[in-house]
């Protein structure tokens, strides 16, 4: 099952072809989404870098809260200066996205892991490695 913004399936691709396959099964949503409705895992829409971008929160008993970038931030610089990548659909977007994961962060206590950002990646456990 794939869940997706609305706005993300529905924005038409190259030559405008469609982006997902009509074939594979999805629920389209709009906003934030609850995944397993126990909060432990959030979809958050963070529209900028795509119409319907999104990212995750997710909370572990021993870790705490995750914030997972997407990509509403490359690499830490551009998250601590607030700099939005030129192939970004919406700059605006993409600075509201950014604050509002700033908001959610502190509200959460939550950590940052910017998928692209390789330092930090080397700072993380992989797997075989986890986290509870």
């Amino acid at each position: 099952m794939l869940l997706v913004q609305k706005a993300e399936y529905e924005w038409p691709g190259p030559n405008n072809t469609p982006r997902f396959k009509p074939e594979h099964p999805v629920i389209k949503i709009e906003g934030d989404h609850d995944a397993f409705g126990d909060l432990t895992v959030r979809i958050i829409a963070i529209s900028g870098h795509t119409p319907g971008h999104q990212s995750l929160l997710v909370k572990l008993p021993h870790t705490g809260a995750i914030t997972h970038s997407g990509d509403a931030a490359d690499f830490k610089s551009n998250w601590e200066n607030r700099r939005v990548p030129s192939q970004n659909t919406d700059k605006n977007q993409t600075l509201a996205s950014m604050q509002r994961i700033a908001d959610l962060m502190a509200k959460q206590n939550a950590q940052f892991w910017i998928n692209h950002d390789k330092a930090q990646r080397n700072t993380l456990k992989m797997a075989p490695e986890f986290y509870e």
